[in-house]
This record gives C-alpha cells, sequence and structure tokens, in this order.
C-alpha cells in the first residue's frame, strides 16, 4: 500500500485524525532537528524549539493553505522560532557579557581549552568554518545553511524565509564573501 502524501495527511489532520498527525511528525521530525541543531548547538535547545514547532503548526493547521508545502510551511515555523530563540539569547549574553572579561573562558565553560598544537589540522579548519558560519549574520546564515547543507534550492529557500529569489541569491554571495574573508588564513599556504 502507498504511503499518503502530505496533502492527503494534512486533510485528515485538519479533520482531526490526530494518527495523520502523527505520520507528518514522523516523516519530519529528523529533518527538522538537523536544520535547526545547525542554529543552535545545544541538543535541549534544539529539541525544545522542534517541540514547539509541532505544537504551533498543530494550533495552526487549520489556517495553513496549499499554496506552499507542508514542509515549507514547517520550516518557516521552524526557522522563526530559532532565530526568534537566537535573538532572545544573544540579548542575554550581552548582558552576561562582563563574566567572561572577569573570568576567562575556561572558568565559565568549566573546561580546560585545547591548545591548537593539540588538534590535527583537518579538525581545526572544520572548527573554524563551524565558527565562521556561526559568525555570520542571521540572514545569511539561515540562506547559506538551507542551500549548502539542506540542499535546497533558491525557490526553497525564499519561501521559507518569505523573500525573493534575488534576496537569497544576494544573501549566498555575500556570506560565502563574509566566509572567504574570515577564512582566508586557514586556506593559504603559510608564508
Amino acid at each position: 500500500m502507498d504511503e499518503p502524501d502530505d496533502i492527503q495527511l494534512v486533510a485528515e489532520a485538519k479533520n482531526g485524525n490526530l494518527e495523520a498527525f502523527g505520520l507528518l511528525v514522523e516523516r519530519y521530525q529528523n529533518r527538522l532537528y538537523k536544520i535547526v541543531r545547525r542554529f543552535v548547538p545545544n541538543h535541549e535547545d534544539a529539541d525544545d524549539l522542534i517541540q514547539e514547532t509541532w505544537m504551533q503548526a498543530f494550533r495552526a493547521l487549520s489556517s495553513f493553505r496549499e499554496e506552499a508545502g507542508f514542509y515549507t510551511w514547517l520550516y518557516r515555523i521552524a526557522l522563526n522560532l530559532t532565530i526568534n530563540f537566537l535573538r532572545k539569547q544573544k540579548k542575554e549574553k550581552q548582558r552576561e557579557s562582563y563574566e567572561v572579561w572577569e573570568k576567562g573562558p575556561e572558568e565559565i565553560s568549566g573546561k580546560k581549552l585545547m591548545a591548537a598544537e593539540d588538534d590535527p589540522g583537518l579538525y581545526e579548519l572544520k572548527e573554524k568554518i563551524e565558527m565562521a558560519i556561526k559568525k555570520l549574520p542571521l540572514p545569511y546564515r539561515s540562506a547559506f545553511i538551507l542551500v549548502t547543507q539542506e540542499g535546497l534550492n533558491y525557490r526553497q529557500v525564499a519561501k521559507i524565509l518569505g523573500c525573493s529569489e534575488n534576496t537569497v541569491a544576494w544573501r549566498m554571495f555575500k556570506a560565502r564573501q563574509k566566509l572567504q574573508k574570515e577564512l582566508q588564513p586557514y586556506l593559504v599556504g603559510r608564508k
């Protein structure tokens, strides 16, 4: 028997079929988690955001119009929640930033930092790339992650982010430019 598509499951879920909604959760839970986790380094925070995404989706299901695909709509809910979470977290970090200056990063994190010479070159480069991506302004980072790590095309990203394809292309251009500038010392041979 063929698996029902999103349109069928959404229609059934709108009519109160919780099993249909459960199938949608099963279908997209892992994909949503992976994208949120790329923005939020903490597993518990990512889990909370995914749970909130599903709760909002369930509450708003009756207003879902099939103009966009269900996954695109769901992605947008998750991304909006994640962006709001990151903004709130950034404000909190700004208030607490004086601690870092007083105590130092080892004392704040409770971990001893690993010396750069202990890291293999590849591991270090990967860390630098991840840090550079996290430094990107949120609009650029969102587009970059959705295109390069999620494999979505510009049209899909535009629908998720609520902007034009040209805007996505511009954000990708700027993200690549910023990453290239940030990573240049690690990508060229040492003099």
